[in-house]
This record gives C-alpha cells, sequence and structure tokens, in this order.
C-alpha cells in the first residue's frame, strides 16, 4: 500500500473533474503528501495509500455523487502510457484484455481483474474483485472500474462497443439511473460478482489500431517497466541486483539466498511478503537480457545460454519461445 510506484493519471482525472465544480487540487490532495504540480508529472509516483486518501477526499468534497463514474468514463487509453499503447495496438480484444491482466501492476491495481468465456453460449465476464480493502470507497472504487473499463473497450472494439448487462455487488444507489444512461444496458445490483458481460463475438474480431510492431515494442517496455516496478525496493530489489551482476553463479533461489546470508526458505518468505517470486524476477532478467543480446550483439544462442545461466542452447530457446512467442533465431 506505501510503496510509491504507481503513476498519477487517476489522480488527475479527479482533479480535473473537481476543478470544473470549482474545487482546488489542495483540497483534493488533503492529507496525501502530494503536491498539485505532481500531478501531471510523467514522473511522479503514488501509492495506492496516497490513491484510497484522495478517492477518500474526491468522495467528500465532490457537488456529483456519480464522480466515480464520471472520472472513469473520461480516462483513455493515452492516459495510460505505454500501457495504453501495447493494449490498443494488441491484434484482438482477447489478447488485449490478456495483457491487461498479466500487466495490471502499472495501471495503478485497484482491483483484481479475470476473463471468464463460455463459449457454449457465447457470453464472456470481464470480473473485478476489490483490491483496496477499504469499505467506504469498495462502491466508489467499482464504479470508476466499471466506467473506465467501458472507456477502454470502445477505445479499442470501436465505438459500436457495448455490454449486454452488468453486475453490482453493492444496494442499488439513488443515481442508479446515471449507469443506464452511461452504459447504455441493464445493471443488476445486489448481485453475487462485479461483472461486465458481453457477446463473445466481440473478443477474437481484428481490433482496429492492431500493430504488430507497435505491440511487440510496447509489451518489451511493458516487461522492463513491470520489473522496475516490483523490483524498486526492499527483498526484491536486492535480489534483481544480485542476478543481474553474475547470472552464472546467481540462477537458483539457493545461490542468491546464500549471497545475501539467509536461508532459502527466509528469502522465499520475504519475496512472497513484497510479491514477485524468484523465478519472476529471474526470468524476466532473463527474458531482457536475451532480447538484448540477440538484438545487439552477433552471440550465438549457445554464448546467450551460458551468459544467462542456463544448463544447455536447447533449454534457452525453449524458454525463449515461451516467453515471446518466436524462436531465437525468428526474434534475430
Amino acid at each position: 500500500m506505501d510503496d510509491k510506484i504507481y503513476p498519477t493519471y487517476k489522480a488527475a482525472k479527479l482533479e480535473a473533474i473537481l476543478h470544473e465544480q470549482g474545487i482546488s487540487a489542495e483540497e483534493l490532495l488533503e492529507a496525501t503528501g502530494i503536491s498539485p504540480p505532481e500531478l501531471t508529472s510523467n514522473t511522479a509516483r503514488i501509492s495506492r495509500r496516497q490513491l484510497a486518501q484522495i478517492y477518500r477526499n474526491a468522495i467528500r468534497v465532490s457537488k456529483d455523487p456519480t464522480i466515480g463514474l464520471i472520472a472513469g468514463h473520461r480516462l483513455c487509453l493515452t492516459d495510460y502510457g505505454i500501457y495504453g499503447y501495447a493494449l490498443i495496438s494488441s491484434a484482438t480484444l482477447r489478447k488485449a484484455l490478456e495483457f491487461s491482466i498479466k500487466y495490471h501492476q502499472m495501471a495503478t491495481p485497484t482491483v483484481r481483474m479475470s476473463l471468464l468465456v463460455d463459449e457454449d453460449d457465447g457470453t464472456a465476464i470481464f470480473r473485478m474483485e476489490d483490491k483496496l480493502g477499504i469499505r467506504e470507497l469498495y462502491q466508489f472504487n467499482l464504479e470508476m472500474q466499471f466506467s473506465l473499463v467501458f472507456s477502454l473497450f470502445k477505445d479499442m472494439a470501436g465505438r459500436d462497443f457495448r455490454f449486454s448487462e452488468i453486475w453490482a455487488s453493492y444496494s442499488r444507489p439513488p443515481y442508479a439511473d446515471a449507469y443506464e444512461a452511461l452504459f447504455e444496458c441493464p445493471v443488476r445490483f445486489e448481485m453475487p460478482h462485479n461483472d461486465l458481460i458481453f457477446d463473445t463475438a466481440w473478443l477474437d474480431g481484428p481490433l482496429e489500431r492492431a500493430n504488430p510492431i507497435t505491440e511487440a515494442t510496447t509489451r518489451e517496455l511493458c516487461d522492463q517497466v513491470l520489473l522496475e516496478m516490483e523490483t524498486r525496493e526492499g527483498i526484491a530489489h536486492r535480489v534483481y541486483e544480485i542476478i543481474t551482476k553474475d547470472l552464472r553463479q546467481h540462477s537458483s533461489l539457493e545461490s542468491v539466498a546464500r549471497a545475501l546470508n539467509m536461508s532459502s526458505r527466509t528469502l522465499r518468505r520475504k519475496l512472497a511478503a513484497q510479491g514477485p517470486t524468484f523465478q519472476k524476477i529471474l526470468n524476466e532478467v532473463r527474458q531482457q537480457l536475451a532480447i538484448e543480446f540477440l538484438r545487439n550483439t552477433d552471440m550465438s544462442s549457445e554464448e546467450i545460454a551460458d551468459r544467462l545461466g542456463f544448463s544447455d542452447a536447447a533449454n534457452f530457446r525453449h524458454a525463449f519461445k515461451k516467453w515471446t512467442d518466436k524462436t531465437p533465431s525468428a526474434f534475430r
């Protein structure tokens, strides 16, 4: 909750809406430790705890109870930087949603997302589960997420996209009519899940702005950003540094644990508390270095495999194909 690793785009959108209501940025940022100029800085980062306080302030000072719906609806893919460009350049909506789930850490995750598909009845469900765990923010968080996902779906699939139905787990609010006006579909409250339901026909049609070159490039950049976010602080950062310095020597959890003067069990427990597993950090470091070697050197697969701590070239080729859907030679 306290790691300052997330961009400020959601807070900036709320500030813009409140400004229209005559409410200052200082009121929105009260008790957050964030200054107004930071909201528009592309280098500023905030924590989930700070974002939660911004949500509280927005609810308290806004003159419009639908501010969560409005803010989400105004967000568009370009607000999300590299993450947004990777989504919009995906080949299909299914590919974009799978990407969004895998890389959601980059988008200030206040919900957990999953895609459920029933091919037999032609129904797809994009399910949302609250991750903030703050009761007074639960409805606001889901409202903002519902409307921003709807906005992003339309950006990707086209302006004709519609959900067939929306389920919300909370009680029907006094402004429920605003939901149907915004989403143009039935909305049901006090349901068992928070679900955005749509026809599977939308999943595999080509997206209007699909671009395989942009998609591949932005996804590589997203891998780098995600690794930096996950290893920027704490024990994950120390593990990242040790692995990066000598992959030959430190390609196992046991060797890294020895370098840190702790047991393997202790290291595994500390990493679990922070988030990323040892194998995830190792794989992402290997992937980024492999791409760098293939793109900028004449090293053979055997030489790269040795440099990255693989037992042989065959294992390296298998891992690289899993990471990129290409063999090293095809990628080069």
